[in-house]
């Protein structure tokens, strides 16, 4: 069991340091344009209701991801999971995304009529509750 633990563990390192590599370079590209320290990222990490599918999912991105990047959030990755390698929890979609004004982006989405027209199907899709979203900012 203790050899079964010990494998997991290094294909999951593996994972998120290929993971990182991928991100990395995004951040590179992106801190050419940026100082490092103004650079920030949204993740979003996401639980499909019952009955809905990653084309749900990309479906609500299609229509919203040109109205948010009006705003400053771009995604720079998409990703639906396909293998849980550890960890408590198990959602379905992942999303990397760049925010230029991490203290005024998501207000003034929400604020925007033309992203408030999807909140019903984004609420349809995911299950909001259940999802986990975090801001980060890049590490020296």
């Amino acid at each position: 069991m203790n050899r079964r633990k010990l494998i997991a563990g290094a294909l999951f390192a593996s994972i998120l340091s290929l993971g990182s590599l991928a991100v990395g370079t995004t951040s590179v590209a992106a801190e050419k344009s940026q100082p490092a320290a103004s650079q920030a990222y949204f993740v979003d990490i996401l639980y499909l209701n019952e009955g809905k599918t990653a084309a749900d999912a990309k479906a609500y991105f299609d229509k919203t991801v040109p109205v948010v990047a009006k705003h400053g959030l771009r995604r720079t990755n998409a990703f639906v999971v396909t293998q849980k390698m550890a960890g408590s929890i198990d959602p379905q979609v992942m999303n990397v995304w760049t925010v230029s004004d991490p203290q005024n982006t998501f207000t003034n989405i929400f604020a925007d009529p033309a992203y408030q027209q999807y909140i019903p199907m984004r609420n349809a899709t995911f299950d909001m509750s259940r999802s986990h979203m975090f801001m980060l900012n890049g590490a020296e």
